[in-house]
């Protein structure tokens, strides 16, 4: 996938999981998209999504199928599951890929979003 496309899959993704936070009354706190508060550096790294619920902070990561296995995913994912709940959103046809790193990487993801035909 060409990187404009790559992007537009990725920004599609956040954006899906902003309304299903929102629907389900989560507060989104920041974003990494424009008109949103830029999220703050968790460990090394910047969350997609920052949000609240309970009490609790939820950090938000969303991956397309190709950037899934990479290693940056890996340090980011790790350094959000360090300091918050981590949840991660991925398109339906590569979930199973993606718990599939988790697991091997021993990252803890609290939920996990999907989306199909994304």
């Amino acid at each position: 996938m060409n990187p404009r496309k790559e992007h537009e899959l990725h920004s599609k993704l956040v954006r899906a999981q902003i309304r299903a936070y929102q629907d389900e009354g989560t507060s989104v706190v920041a974003a990494d998209l424009e008109a949103w508060v830029k999220p703050p550096v968790v460990g090394r790294h910047i969350p997609d999504i920052v949000a609240k619920k309970y009490g609790g902070t939820i950090y938000n990561e969303s991956e397309t199928c190709q950037t899934i296995g990479l290693d940056q995913t890996r340090e980011q994912l790790r350094d959000f599951s360090r300091h918050g709940y981590l949840e991660v959103t991925v398109p339906q046809s590569c979930l199973v890929q993606a718990k599939e790193y988790a697991k091997r990487w021993a990252i803890e993801v609290e939920r996990w979003w999907h989306y199909p035909g994304v």
